[in-house]
C-alpha cells in the first residue's frame, strides 16, 4: 500500500503529488519505511509503522479510511484477511529535533528483531557502534542530507564508544519463494544478532555527540539490511 502500484514509472507517478513520493515496490535502496514493534492480543494485534517520509502518514490514512483490509499469507484459500480497526500517530520528530538530540551519552538497545549488516553484498559479522552509525546514517543521508551529521569517523567512534555486547549470532530465513526475485534471498539462511547491548560514550566528545543524534533517528527506521522483511527493529533508550 505505501509502494507505487504495479505499472505506474516514476516517471509518470512524479506527475500526481499523491504518488510522487511512493517507492517503487522492488527498489533495491532502502525505502523511507519500515516495519517496528508488535503487540498483540487473543483476536486482534498492533503493528508500529516507522516512516522517514510525513508524506506516506496520509497514504496510510487514504488506505485506513478505505476499508483497511489486508491478506496476510501465501495467496491460499488459508490466507487471513484482517481488517484495521484504527491508526494512531505515536511519536513524531522533525530532523531539525533529531539533529539537535545530542546530548545523550549512553544507551540501553534491545534487538527487537533479527538484525544484519551487509557490505557490497556480503554479510557483515561484527556488531559494533561505528556499524549501527553508519546504517543510521545512510538512512539520514537518503531522506534528509541538510540537517544530517557529518561522515562518521570510525576510528574516532572507536576510541570513545564502549560496548557491553549481550547479543548472540543467529540464522535467519527468509523462506523467499525461488520465483519472487529475491535472489540470493529465496534459498540462503542469514547471519544474523539478537540479545541486548549497552553503549556509553564519553561525554564532550564530537563522535559521541554524532552517535546521539543517530541513535534519536532509530525510534523511525529500522537498521541493517533486509529491513522490508523486519529484519533490523530495535528499542534505544537513553540511559
Amino acid at each position: 500500500m505505501l509502494d507505487l502500484p504495479p505499472g505506474i514509472s516514476p516517471a509518470r507517478a512524479s506527475q500526481f503529488p499523491t504518488l510522487a513520493h511512493r517507492p517503487p515496490h522492488g527498489a533495491g535502496s532502502v525505502k523511507p519505511y519500515s516495519l517496528g514493534e508488535l503487540c498483540h492480543s487473543e483476536s486482534t494485534f498492533g503493528m508500529e509503522v516507522r516512516f522517514l517520509d510525513d508524506r506516506l502518514v496520509d497514504t496510510l490514512d487514504a488506505w485506513l479510511s478505505w476499508g483497511g483490509v489486508m491478506r496476510l499469507g501465501a495467496g491460499t484459500e488459508d490466507d487471513a484477511v484482517l481488517i484495521a480497526i484504527e491508526g494512531q500517530i505515536i511519536n513524531q520528530a522533525s530532523w531539525e529535533e533529531l539533529a539537535e538530540r545530542d546530548q545523550d551519552t549512553t544507551w540501553e538497545i534491545r534487538l527487537v528483531t533479527p538484525t544484519t549488516f551487509s557490505s557490497k553484498g556480503h554479510h557483515v559479522p561484527s556488531l559494533s557502534p561505528a556499524t549501527i552509525a553508519t546504517s543510521l546514517q545512510q538512512r539520514w543521508w537518503t531522506w534528509n542530507r541538510r540537517f544530517a551529521p557529518p561522515r562518521i569517523d570510525r576510528h574516532a567512534m572507536a576510541s570513545v564508544l564502549a560496548t557491553q555486547d549481550f547479543t548472540h549470532s543467529s540464522t535467519v530465513s527468509l523462506a523467499m519463494p525461488r520465483n519472487s526475485g529475491q535472489g540470493r534471498l529465496s534459498s540462503r539462511q542469514i547471519p544474523a544478532h539478537e540479545g541486548h547491548l549497552r553503549i556509553s560514550g564519553v561525554e564532550g566528545a564530537e563522535a559521541t555527540r554524532i552517535f546521539s543524534r543517530l541513535m534519536a533517528l532509530s525510534a523511525y527506521t529500522n537498521i541493517g539490511s533486509h529491513t522490508s522483511f523486519g529484519m533490523g527493529v530495535i528499542d534505544a533508550v537513553a540511559a
